[in-house]
């Protein structure tokens, strides 16, 4: 009997050595989830034009070609978009926004978006709206 819960606490002491040597995982980063915060109107593809304010950007459901765009809490959802691999020659320290060009009067478009740290963003896919 004691060498049956001797053999269990050396079991958990190694479960548990084991847990600590795995790094935490940063949900920001697995989900590349950023807050960004405009100070004027932005569109987004499908015709939709977002006010000024804070807005998260995150990959929606671990699939990195859909972004999930929700409101600053995250209460409520705003769009999930389409991307496409949006390639770099630098890895960015920090988010890099990247505009499109629009007709005069008309808000900037948001063309793409890049994490910290990774050299590949992710560019919206725009129809006839965004040319």
């Amino acid at each position: 009997m004691f060498n049956g819960m001797r053999n269990l606490a050396v079991a958990v002491g190694v479960a548990l050595l084991a847990t600590a040597a795995i790094p935490p995982l940063n949900a920001s980063e697995a989900n590349k989830r950023v807050e960004m915060t405009f100070s004027a109107p932005v569109a987004i593809p499908g015709n939709r034009v977002l006010p000024a304010g804070t807005y998260v950007f995150k990959t929606a459901g671990g699939n990195p070609g859909v972004i999930l765009i929700t409101n600053a809490e995250e209460t409520k959802p705003i769009g999930m978009l389409m991307t496409m691999p949006d390639y770099h020659l630098t890895v960015p320290e920090k988010v890099n926004v990247r505009f499109g060009e629009r007709h005069a009067g008309a808000p900037q478009a948001l063309k793409a978006w890049t994490y910290p740290g990774y050299n590949t963003g992710f560019e919206f896919l725009y129809g006839e709206e965004g040319r």
